[in-house]
């Protein structure tokens, strides 16, 4: 599945999230990678996006500690090039137009782009 989007500015809260422990084993053990702390967040048009990735998602990150949800994991790749993987929490009123990608690289910094730059993202399904 091909999605494209635009980079946007997230709240600073994914760094927080990816060095617990549980969180981080679970990451690298479904993704095959260890991720950069921190989440690029693409803004995309497309509506249905999310609701296919929730119908397909077989990989799961699982809360293993009270307050936190559980997430639909997935492989892709970043501008044909780049390893990386889509983390879906999955909340209620989560937005429908947000993906967020972890990767084993600080994203921006090694692919010199920033927010409102397009991307590219080919999921594993």
């Amino acid at each position: 599945m091909r999605i494209k989007g635009k980079i946007a500015k997230g709240i600073g809260e994914s760094g927080n999230f990816l060095d617990i422990p549980w969180v981080n084993r679970q990451l690298c053990e479904k993704l095959s990678f260890q991720p950069w702390s921190g989440t690029l967040n693409i803004v995309i048009d497309d509506g249905d996006a999310q609701q296919i990735l929730k119908e397909k998602g077989k990989e799961r990150l699982v809360a293993e500690q009270a307050g936190f949800c559980d997430a639909l994991i997935f492989p892709a790749l970043l501008n044909e090039t780049y390893q990386c993987g889509i983390v879906l929490p999955l909340v209620p009123n989560y937005s429908a137009t947000l993906i967020e990608i972890v990767a084993p690289i600080k994203i921006k910094e090694t692919l010199g782009i920033e927010d409102g730059d397009e991307v590219v993202v080919d999921i594993s399904l």
